[in-house]
């Protein structure tokens, strides 16, 4: 059954339901999707619209962006909102004098607090149903259980969270096997350090291939989570779930005396009037910088000491590589005895003119090297659209390999992100501003991945012109952890293992923020893990019958 709505003419209106949740990414997902099919009812709101007919669907299943993978990128740009932009000066030297112009003003994510030195200038939020997982990666890799993972689960607990995290999401390592160029990628690399027992696998990815159609892909999203929960034009969805997108979470709202939850007050965004939110349970799954400024927002800051603190960011590189001569040479010649030769020879009877021996719709590389002792960051070799590392239309994509390597920084109370009520974001909520620097210890292990990246690089071919190794600007992973961390004690954490705000009894946080520790991984199959342990907490709490 939907919600129950009362409106009034003076007073917001009122949502009633058994758990409110916050947020539709992954980990929002997550939540709805194991509480729904508990017989719980759930009402989840987004601030974002919803721009697809599948909601949370990854915008990559469009056959265009299939069809140009390149042309995905604007798609991505055109998804972020970047968080703090510090303020300058509005002086240009052509500006006509009668022109106005001052120090620089406060709106679009302008924060005259922001200090340029210390922010993470490329950290962006996604407003839209599906979150970020409308426009992700799709790699869904583990955190080492030494140099990643919390010890708030035991090994055999992560275990079951990450198998049941993967069905979820549905990840996958097979769904490029079949590609030359991924065969190509991985055995070149296996070979070159062979010697060091380093590991080169096929890149754990949320993505379906097509039985129907070889060349078309499935990646996974929120829309994958969801399952068949969700309202669209084939399906009725289930009765015990509403998704309301355009909807503001603005802020908890706490009784004086008793500190149990009234409810959350909300936005209609569409007519610009309040609305209120009643629930058995609330999950606020809003992202890693929203999150926190929804409950600075609603006043926990002094009760939460850790509130937007133990920010880790991940330190990244990347370069972009065309594949030697003498690489694509052997593919006809097929040296690992994998067919490669008949493949190379009816491409060419079909298309002599084309002087590559990969089929054009050979699917890109997707290979990893993970997390180890000794190479302590995460890698992705492999061909995917950020907004970044666009290919110029006369280089044959065929020949491309991108190289992105992510190592973790560690968690520290003076890396955080802080919140002022005098400024708003574009929403109208607390302006974030970040405090966070990159300790001396943690810059020398990103220059020893640099250094990793360039002789992998190497191993495989030439950089592409304006593309050689380079670090990306802080944020530019869209991977904040920490900011919500669990842990065992209010005074270092947010919320205890199962996503519990401490104080509360009623409140969850979910999402990457909760994660603890430095992780230089993707880090949503983690998250996820997370939201699974909150969920079955509720299920526990609510039982299966809430609205009895």
């Amino acid at each position: 059954m939907a919600p129950a709505f009362t409106e009034h003419t003076s007073e917001p209106a009122v949502y009633t339901t058994d758990v409110l949740v916050v947020g539709s990414g992954p980990v929002g997902a997550t939540y709805a999707r194991k509480l729904v099919d508990a017989g719980i009812e759930v009402l989840m709101v987004e601030i974002g619209s919803q721009e697809n007919p599948i909601p949370g669907e990854h915008k990559k299943n469009a056959i265009a962006y299939q069809k140009d993978l390149n042309s995905f990128s604007s798609a991505v740009n055109a998804e972020l909102n970047l968080l703090s932009v510090p303020t300058t000066p509005n002086v240009f030297p052509t500006t006509e004098p009668i022109s106005f112009s001052s120090k620089g003003t406060i709106h679009n994510g302008q924060n005259p607090r922001q200090d340029a030195f210390f922010n993470i200038p490329a950290a962006g939020a996604s407003r839209t149903v599906g979150g970020m997982g409308a426009h992700w990666t799709c790699c869904t890799p583990e955190e080492h259980p030494k140099i990643e993972r919390s010890n708030l689960f035991s090994n055999d607990e992560w275990e079951s969270l990450y198998a049941e995290a993967r069905s979820l999401i549905g990840t996958t390592r097979e769904a490029f096997e079949i590609s030359i160029r991924q065969q190509l990628v991985k055995r070149t690399l296996q070979k070159a350090w062979s010697h060091t027992g380093r590991e080169f696998l096929p890149m754990p990815l949320a993505v379906k291939r097509s039985k129907i159609n070889f060349d078309y892909l499935t990646w996974g999203s929120p829309a994958t989570v969801f399952g068949n929960i969700t309202r669209t034009v084939d399906r009725p969805g289930a009765p015990n779930f509403t998704l309301l997108p355009e909807h503001r979470c603005t802020r908890i709202e706490f009784d004086t005396y008793s500190n149990e939850i009234n409810g959350v007050l909300g936005r209609n965004l569409r007519t610009n009037k309040d609305v209120l939110f009643k629930a058995k349970k609330y999950v606020i799954c809003a992202g890693s910088v929203l999150t926190p400024g929804i409950l600075y927002n609603s006043g926990l800051q002094p009760k939460l000491p850790a509130l937007g603190r133990y920010l880790s960011e991940q330190i990244m590189t990347f370069c972009q590589i065309i594949l030697k001569k003498s690489l694509i040479d052997e593919v006809p010649r097929d040296p690992y005895g994998l067919g490669w030769d008949k493949i190379a020879a009816e491409h060419h009877k079909k298309h002599p003119s084309d002087p590559l021996p990969f089929p054009f719709n050979d699917p890109d590389p997707q290979v990893t090297s993970p997390v180890s002792e000794k190479f302590q960051w995460h890698t992705q070799i492999h061909r995917d659209a950020f907004t970044y590392g666009q290919i110029p239309p006369d280089i044959d994509q065929r020949t491309v390999v991108d190289l992105r390597f992510y190592c973790k920084t560690d968690p520290h109370h003076d890396n955080y992100v802080e919140f002022t009520n005098d400024i708003k974001d574009t929403f109208g909520m607390p302006q974030p501003t970040f405090h966070f620097q990159i300790k001396d210890y943690e810059a020398k292990r990103a220059h020893e991945m640099m250094l990793d990246m360039q002789r992998v690089a190497g191993d495989l071919g030439g950089y592409v012109p304006g593309q050689s190794p380079h670090y990306l600007p802080p944020g530019s992973a869209l991977h904040i952890t920490g900011t919500t961390r669990a842990g065992t004690s209010e005074h270092d954490s947010v919320c205890n293992k199962n996503g519990k705000v401490w104080g509360t009894n009623d409140l969850y946080v979910g999402g990457n923020g909760v994660i603890p520790t430095g992780t230089a991984c993707n880090p949503t199959l983690t998250s996820m893990c997370f939201a699974i342990v909150g969920a079955n907490t509720i299920i526990a709490e609510l039982g299966k019958d809430a609205k009895k």
